[in-house]
């Protein structure tokens, strides 16, 4: 089982990349392509969320 909430994020936007990369594209170089741009902007857009979340605390 995998502790770390930044893994957990790698891991499921991987495997939603890949899903939507197989499901749309039908050649390995544009499949390569989409999951790296996919998978990369869902981990950074993630983390920008978070930053911009991190000053408004929990009542």
């Amino acid at each position: 089982m995998i502790r770390s909430h930044f893994l957990n994020l790698v891991l499921f936007s991987g495997l939603v990349a890949v899903f939507f990369a197989f499901l749309t594209q039908n050649d390995s170089r544009s499949r390569a392509r989409v999951i790296l741009i996919l998978g990369g902007s869902m981990v950074v857009l993630s983390l920008i969320v978070a930053y911009v979340m991190y000053p408004f605390p929990l009542p």
